[in-house]
């Protein structure tokens, strides 16, 4: 019974293993619009140097809960192919808002993907995401996302599901400073399908994309914390169904939290055995204004007559032929709460007995 038992579990496993055959880069398929992501900045974790807003929730839909001001981000990106006989600009773009309420934060992301190039074929779709994160202690922030989307061509066809997300921030680890630890359940529902687009195995035919039930997993922190520079690091590791494991590093770099230089490595496994190959690092920069608008009597009144406006470029190198150049705006309205609040048990002219 033993060895009949031990032979179906490995004829289970040799089935699931054959089946795994997303399209190309079908994984990324949130991803590859948004600057941050492009360039390794994002992560379960919240990227290297903490920094989570709208996009974010594509990747943990606990990291906007600590967040205290509302958040605008659009955000474009261009697939270039260098390959005469394919579709040489494949243009995707995504646009969020983040809003912190009292009992939570609420998130919202509408992505659009029209990626049709021979080395990244993963057709053309439309992407909804909304989900609200919240604190339950200081250090421990869950969230949950719900998603749809369309797949409008080669092949019509629809997603629906949801997304689970856990995140635990440690004032220090050691050396460390701003620890986090994040872990995310994704895709949890009906995705797409279509046989029309090429999987990675280009023998077989291509299967369910992103990969329902992906975990994603991750560590980041600061490495150095030194008047005004930081260097922060992150780690993930993704499991899409079981079936592969993709490994994502960040390094992340902060002058005087106005300038941000990021670089990022991203190594699928599946991808490269079968050919596709993706070695290069991305870099991206990010550059933080503020602005004013005190004669706008609408924004002053709810205190945003001052906020700031973050502008970011990346670039990334897809595969061999495929450049992707991304670039966007995330508004952060307000200034950042520092001062806390004052509380008086009574007033100073007040007079009290005994005293």
């Amino acid at each position: 019974m033993k060895k009949i038992i031990g032979t179906a579990a490995q004829f289970l496993l040799a089935a699931m293993v054959f089946a795994y055959n997303p399209p190309v880069g079908g994984q990324s398929l949130f991803l590859v619009s948004n600057p941050d992501q492009l360039s390794g900045a994002g992560s379960v974790c919240g990227g290297a140097i903490f920094a989570p807003g709208p996009d974010s929730i594509a990747l943990n839909p606990a990291l906007p809960a600590m967040e205290d001001r509302i958040q605008l981000n659009a955000d474009f990106s261009a697939l270039v192919s260098t390959v005469a006989q394919t579709s040489v600009f494949n243009p995707t773009f995504d646009t969020g808002i983040l809003i912190p309420l009292k009992m939570f934060t609420v998130s919202g992301i509408l992505n659009g993907d029209f990626c049709n190039a021979q080395e990244m074929n993963i057709g053309n779709s439309l992407n909804f995401r909304t989900g609200i994160a919240k604190s339950v202690t200081e250090r421990i922030s869950v969230g949950l996302n719900l998603y749809t989307g369309f797949l409008m061509s080669p092949d019509a066809d629809w997603a629906l599901g949801a997304d689970l997300g856990f995140l635990y921030r440690m004032p220090s680890l050691g050396f460390i400073k701003d620890a986090r630890l994040g872990v995310s359940v994704m895709n949890l529902g009906k995705n797409y399908t279509s046989e029309s687009l090429p999987g990675i195995n280009t023998t077989a035919l291509s299967d369910l994309f992103p990969s329902i039930a992906t975990i994603k997993a991750g560590v980041a922190g600061l490495l150095l914390d030194v008047r005004g520079f930081k260097l922060g690091a992150s780690f993930d590791i993704t499991t899409p169904t079981f079936q592969n494991l993709v490994f994502d590093a960040g390094l992340q770099m902060s002058i005087k939290d106005v300038v941000f230089l990021k670089v990022g490595e991203n190594f699928d496994i599946a991808e490269v055995v079968n050919g596709h190959t993706n070695f290069l690092p991305s870099v991206g920069i990010s550059v933080k204004f503020n602005f004013s608008a005190a004669n706008n009597e609408y924004l002053k009144s709810h205190s945003w007559d001052k906020s700031e406006m973050i502008v970011s470029g990346a670039w990334q190198q897809k595969y061999e032929t495929l450049q992707a150049i991304g670039g966007g705006v995330r508004i952060k309205l307000g200034q950042k709460d520092t001062v806390p609040p004052v509380i008086k048990l009574w007033d100073d002219d007040d007079e009290v007995l005994g005293l």
